[in-house]
């Protein structure tokens, strides 16, 4: 089941949209595969605050067996781990070092269970015996996903089973939670009393996450920034373009001009695709002269008008594969705006 999906971002920065879509390309694969299972919940971009300390995890899942931490990585060429667990990544044609994701997840693992146990009172039930459950010994696994154009070159003294492509991913997950499952199974009429959320416990903690989700900031793209400019008047006074005029001199007449290009047309939301017929947000994309939507609960088509919230112009849709991308070609931009569930 899916408790958060991806969050539209409006990004400029080429590599932040890389990682976007490597992120968009797993939400995709994770909903396809878990969006009808109750026993698997799945926060996608969940970001929790501590303080002034942060965690961004790309994807979550929640389990009746504990969680596990997927980071997200795009690699559209290669990347290499030698058998130390250094990892190098082909970029303009040279190897580049770069943190290793596996040790990222596993920092963010820990952030977590530490966040949970602030309030362990209050999402987990006491033990059998009376005494408090705790969060301190509740397995986190950790994935990596590489985009699926990229080639993995693994050390040959450890085949990285917690790397795949992203298309791999849920059936690697479906792996995890089968075998705490056996375990489960084969420890039952043990003493040993495996970690095992209830199903009680499971809706607390997903409610809590949700809830404690906090967005990063989004900045502004331009930060433009007015000096006061001194004069013999004690307080400053600042000077605006519209407070600035030529002198008048005979036979001189000014020239109205526009200092920037007026926007008139209306700026849609590119997160809310919504059917213009009942306002449905199940739609998919279809291609007949022109790409447009077709909602799936009413059966009719709604037109697709992107357009660029920078200058204004009428945007361009692009697809790759189940993706659709809005395109200004006049900013040189590119944004995600829908994902079809299937072909």
């Amino acid at each position: 089941m899916i408790i958060k999906d991806l969050e539209h971002i409006d990004l400029l920065n080429k590599l932040e949209q890389a990682g976007h879509y490597a992120e968009s390309q797993l939400a995709f694969y994770l909903k396809r595969e878990f969006k009808e299972d109750p026993k698997i919940l799945v926060f996608n971009n969940l970001r929790l605050q501590k303080g002034e300390d942060a965690c961004q995890i790309d994807h979550l899942v929640l389990h009746q067996y504990g969680m596990i931490i997927i980071e997200s990585k795009s690699v559209t060429t290669r990347i290499e781990v030698n058998a130390l667990g250094e990892w190098m990544r082909w970029f303009n044609n040279a190897w580049q070092g770069m943190p290793s994701p596996i040790l990222q997840a596993q920092r963010q693992g820990k952030f977590l269970k530490d966040y949970l146990e602030d309030h362990v009172e209050s999402l987990l039930n006491k033990t059998i015996f009376g005494g408090q459950s705790h969060f301190k010994k509740m397995p986190v696994d950790v994935l990596v996903a590489i985009s699926d154009s990229g080639i993995i070159d693994r050390p040959k003294n450890d085949k990285l089973e917690n790397v795949a492509k992203a298309d791999q991913i849920a059936d690697k997950v479906k792996t995890i939670i089968s075998s705490y499952s056996k375990s489960d199974s084969l420890l039952s009429l043990s003493l040993t009393i495996p970690y095992d959320f209830h199903k009680d416990e499971l809706s607390r903690i997903s409610d809590f996450l949700l809830a404690h989700h906090k967005p990063p900031k989004v900045k502004a793209s331009v930060d433009v920034k007015i000096t006061p400019m001194q004069t013999s008047s004690p307080s400053p006074k600042i000077i605006t373009a519209n407070s600035i005029a030529p002198k008048k001199t005979e036979g001189y007449k000014p020239v109205e001009k526009p200092l920037v290009k007026p926007v008139t047309k209306a700026i849609p939301s590119l997160s809310q695709n919504i059917c213009s017929h009942c306002q449905s947000k199940d739609l998919t994309i279809l291609y007949a002269h022109s790409y447009y939507f077709k909602c799936n609960d009413c059966g009719k088509n709604t037109a697709i008008k992107n357009i660029c919230v920078t200058c204004g112009d009428r945007e361009k849709t692009r697809k790759s594969g189940l993706l659709f991308f809005s395109e200004c070609e006049k900013c040189n931009s590119s944004r995600l705006f829908h994902t079809n569930t299937s072909a």
